[in-house]
């Protein structure tokens, strides 16, 4: 939280595209479901630029690339050495890369959908969220494979003429913090480090904690209090607390006043204590039922956008947000000195 009268309100998005899910997903599935995933982004580049919303789009670097092409001995991707290897993932970390061109792969490349981001208005940030989509936080990544996906990632990012500021995990999996740092990376969105939680969940608790999930949205609870920390001098965590729900599987059942709740309560709460409100969700998941689903975060910014014609929010992606934190927390050593 700032030192700010005014609330704060973040959106970051988790673009993956083919990327995100190819471990327990068909990649024939995912790869129709990303040209789907175009239309939703369009539209809803045109509802930010409607109430005049920046947010955060994390993209997956390998989306930044035109194409790519497998080494003579079939590897891909060899000069990203190494790869991340997980027990519950049996193949090479890449054995999906088509290594080919966006035009014959758009669900594994994107410079188009970077394209349309960087030409929309407002401005909005491309941040990272990781090269490949590998699992930061897994016990079995170790630093190697983790510092050779983010310089990866953050080259891609410079051949296009993008600085990397902030930092989606992938799955939400926290670590390697220090690497990050190392990196230029400067902000990240993470757990609320006062509520500490486990960033694995198996067997019954898992399943209790879909439950609880599932009821919290239904019944449209305010989001958890957050407030930003300096994980690392200089690594802002900016938490998130606001996941808007697709309407897949048995969320179809939460009515979407449900989830336009929780985001006004979100922001209510944020306008009332100058706090921070966190939203958050995949491109993705806008695209079943598109027109129900976008029409939620109209209402959503609607509310947003007249708190902040009354001046009682700051509506700012990632990097502002943090760039603030920083201006701030000057401010004390500023007035003890005069």
């Amino acid at each position: 939280m700032t030192n700010s009268s005014r609330g704060t309100m973040v959106v970051s998005l988790d673009l993956e595209l083919s990327w995100g899910r190819f471990d327990h997903v068909p990649v024939d599935v995912l790869d129709a479901g990303a040209l789907k995933e175009r239309t939703s982004i369009k539209r809803f580049l045109a509802l930010l630029g409607r109430f005049d919303i920046p947010v955060t789009w994390a993209m997956v670097g390998h989306l930044m690339l035109d194409g790519c092409a497998r080494g003579l001995d079939g590897t891909a991707h060899a000069d990203i050495a190494p790869h991340a290897r997980y027990s519950w993932f049996p193949h090479d970390w890449y054995h999906h890369d088509p290594c080919t061109t966006a035009a014959l792969a758009p669900g594994w490349y994107a410079p188009d959908i970077l394209e349309w981001i960087r030409e929309a208005r407002p401005r909005h940030e491309i941040g990272s969220h990781s090269f490949a989509h590998i699992c930061y936080g897994d016990p079995e990544c170790n630093p190697p494979a983790a510092r050779a996906d983010l310089k990866a990632a953050v080259e891609a990012a410079a051949q296009n003429g993008i600085t990397l500021k902030s930092f989606v995990f992938p799955r939400n999996q926290v670590g390697h913090l220090e690497i990050l740092k190392s990196f230029g990376i400067r902000s990240y969105r993470g757990r609320s480090i006062r509520v500490a939680e486990p960033a694995f969940h198996r067997g019954g608790i898992r399943v209790l904690l879909s439950v609880l999930g599932f009821l919290d949205q239904l019944l449209a609870t305010p989001p958890r209090q957050v407030r930003a920390e300096e994980a690392l001098p200089g690594l802002w965590n900016i938490p998130g607390n606001h996941y808007y729900m697709p309407r897949m599987g048995i969320n179809r059942i939460i009515p979407m006043a449900s989830r336009v709740l929780k985001g006004k309560r979100g922001i209510n709460w944020a306008v009332k204590t100058g706090g921070l409100y966190h939203l958050w969700f995949h491109p993705f998941d806008l695209n079943v039922d598109s027109d129900a689903m976008l029409s939620g975060l109209e209402k959503i910014f609607s509310h947003a956008h007249q708190m902040r014609e009354k001046g009682l929010l700051n509506i700012l992606t990632m990097d502002e947000y943090r760039q603030r934190l920083e201006e701030e927390k000057k401010q004390p050593s500023q007035t003890r000195g005069v």
